[in-house]
């Protein structure tokens, strides 16, 4: 059986590499001719241009791998029983299951470049074509995340927020109201200050860093009258613990960010209490979706045996790219449902693998029996 896998692996092996390297051959050439007249007429260096062609080619790898590796296992089964060599394998009692044993091995090692690949060199691939298209070519000043102003949100202990301007270089934000109110929604407090200051002395062993406000006052309120009106110089509130990059938004897209960094976002949205329900899906689809690269090898030898009769050979072809662009499909349905909190965030990312995992399990337990 070592000599059939090793045939197998290599045979599947070429014709991935080969088609996929089709595939972003053609969208290369195709966002080139859609790109060229308005990118020319920025006069850009030639090598920006290039360089950002190149940028683009891990995300059409990612993209199109499930396509080149359904398209690669339907040639090869074609292939194998157009010479009889499936015959042969079943002859010497060798099952189809056992047989698409080197498939799902592949398919399994290009889940786990895919991942990696996509977790580490995609993100970086994206934000650069980013930075050359805006910067480079379009000659725009990229955004300044770390300079913000109107920023407003509510935190999990139901406070109430609004800062004027953020200085995320001089760790300073100005023109800040707090508004803090008890379990029955009526405020309590309501604090004022023009300017805050972190104190980047106190940062130590992952601790946070100290926020000192100035120049402001303290209202205290009771069944909403107030209270106590108290002015400060200089104070420092222990339960208020934001710090400057919960304050960033990002620029980036998911896409420009590692799961590592997106996971890192959240938790910073979480904290300050801002929505993050598209960000989780968002992460949890980049976890999901490279395992459709084993799951596409599912409906490889039920379409080779559909397509077996050489007229209806065609019907293969068109049969698996209809399934490609169903299961896109199915993915951006969960998306949604996901970000509209019909599914957990989990669920949402994995809508289509299960459904499609399923349906390509029925079709080879059917072939094989």
């Amino acid at each position: 059986m070592k000599i059939i896998d090793k045939y197998l692996f290599k045979n599947f092996a070429r014709l991935y590499l080969i088609i996929l390297g089709s595939f972003v051959a053609i969208f290369l050439v195709i966002e080139f001719f859609e790109k060229w007249s308005r990118f020319f007429s920025e006069n850009p260096a030639f090598w920006d241009v290039v360089f950002y062609f190149l940028c683009r080619i891990p995300y059409i790898m990612v993209l199109s791998s499930p396509v080149a590796i359904l398209l690669a296992g339907l040639f090869l089964m074609q292939y194998m029983s157009k010479h009889n060599e499936t015959v042969a394998i079943r002859s010497a009692g060798i099952s189809i299951k056992r047989m698409s044993a080197p498939l799902f091995a592949f398919g399994f090692l290009v889940t786990i470049l895919l991942f990696v690949f996509g977790d580490t060199v995609m993100p970086w691939a994206e934000d650069t074509l980013v930075y050359i298209e805006i910067v480079k070519i379009k000659k725009q000043n990229k955004a300044d995340i770390r300079v913000r102003s109107d920023i407003q949100y509510k935190d999990d202990k139901n406070r109430l927020y609004y800062i004027g301007f953020l200085d995320g270089y001089k760790n300073k934000i100005k023109n800040i109201d707090i508004s803090i109110f008890n379990d029955d929604n009526h405020i309590v407090k309501k604090i004022h200050a023009e300017h805050g200051l972190w104190d980047t002395d106190s940062l130590h062993d992952n601790q946070d860093m100290k926020l000192t406000f100035y120049n402001g006052y303290i209202r205290e309120f009771e069944d909403n009258k107030l209270v106590s009106y108290t002015n400060f110089e200089e104070q420092y509130f222990d339960d208020i613990h934001i710090q400057p990059e919960d304050l960033v938004k990002s620029t980036k897209k998911p896409d420009e960010m590692t799961v590592f960094e997106l996971r890192d976002y959240i938790e910073r949205l979480r904290r300050i209490g801002e929505k993050h329900q598209k960000e989780l899906v968002e992460m949890n689809l980049k976890i999901a979706y490279p395992f459709v690269n084993v799951i596409m090898i599912l409906f490889c030898i039920p379409l080779a045996t559909l397509s077996k009769r050489g007229k209806s050979r065609g019907i293969g072809f068109v049969v698996a790219i209809a399934i490609c662009f169903l299961y896109i499909s199915m993915v951006r349905f969960g998306q949604s449902l996901g970000y509209n909190e019909l599914l957990s965030p989990m669920m949402a990312a994995w809508f289509a693998n299960i459904i499609f995992c399923a349906l390509g399990l029925i079709g080879l337990f059917k072939t094989a029996t």
